[in-house]
């Protein structure tokens, strides 16, 4: 199904029974990414699983979206659909933009669930500091005959940031977002917040889960053992678990 949101063709799927719960997928991900926990809640809440602007089935951005532009959508996706006080889970660069929907619109939504979340602006390494200056001057530099120049950036980016050989056309949008650190916002979140960590997660390691524990006043930290960036996936069941007993 579609939604017109803003002038932006929104897809979405409406799935199960009971509150309503928002699932905001990540960078480069789309309503499918869910579908491992789907079934294990669709008994018990109203799931509302929603294709970002660029993603999957929606319409591109028509500018060069922040993450409070993406929250915006969401925002008016949930006015015009209806959707009372939901509940609002977001993964990976999807917590990033439900932590500015919590902090731009706290009345619309009930609580909030981060999973894996972006939105603290993550510390370069040595090697990253290191390498940088070579990508970018390769760009301009480095001959591109049998798409060598292209290659050769791909897994240097894949070392500094492993969603950028992902952006395709939005790539203006990714470099906006990737700079943007909200982390003076957390503590302006009023919204009861569940925080679901993967242990072993290298895309947003666990202390940016730590660091968001105490940064938002009302929340809690779940860790889980030997998972990564995807607990949603890889421990559906749990994760279902604790979704249910925070809501």
């Amino acid at each position: 199904m579609y939604s017109d949101i803003g002038g932006q063709n929104i897809y979405y799927q409406k799935v199960g029974r009971g509150k309503n719960l928002i699932l905001i997928h990540g960078w480069g991900e789309s309503v499918s990414s869910f579908w491992p926990i789907v079934d294990l809640l669709k008994e018990d809440f109203t799931l509302w699983l929603i294709d970002l602007p660029g993603f999957g089935k929606s319409d591109l951005p028509k500018r060069t979206f922040t993450a409070l532009d993406f929250a915006k959508i969401i925002a008016g996706f949930i006015k015009k659909n209806n959707i009372e006080k939901p509940t609002v889970f977001g993964h990976s660069f999807g917590g990033k933009v439900a932590i500015q929907l919590a902090k731009t619109y706290p009345d619309l939504i009930d609580k909030l669930i981060l999973e894996g979340s972006s939105g603290i602006k993550p510390e370069r390494s040595f090697f990253q500091v290191l390498i940088f200056p070579f990508v970018k001057i390769g760009h301009f530099l480095l001959p591109n005959v049998f798409n060598i120049k292209s290659q050769i950036q791909n897994i240097l980016y894949k070392k500094l940031e492993s969603d950028y050989v992902n952006v395709g056309k939005m790539k203006d949008i990714f470099l906006r977002t990737i700079k943007e650190n909200i982390s003076v916002d957390l503590p302006k979140i009023q919204t009861e917040t569940l925080l679901i960590w993967g242990e072993k997660d290298r895309a947003v390691p666990l202390k940016y889960g730590k660091k968001m524990y105490h940064l938002i006043p009302k929340s809690k930290l779940v860790v889980l053992e030997n998972t990564g960036h995807f607990p949603h996936v890889k421990q559906a069941e749990r994760v279902a678990y604790y979704v249910k007993d925070f809501i």
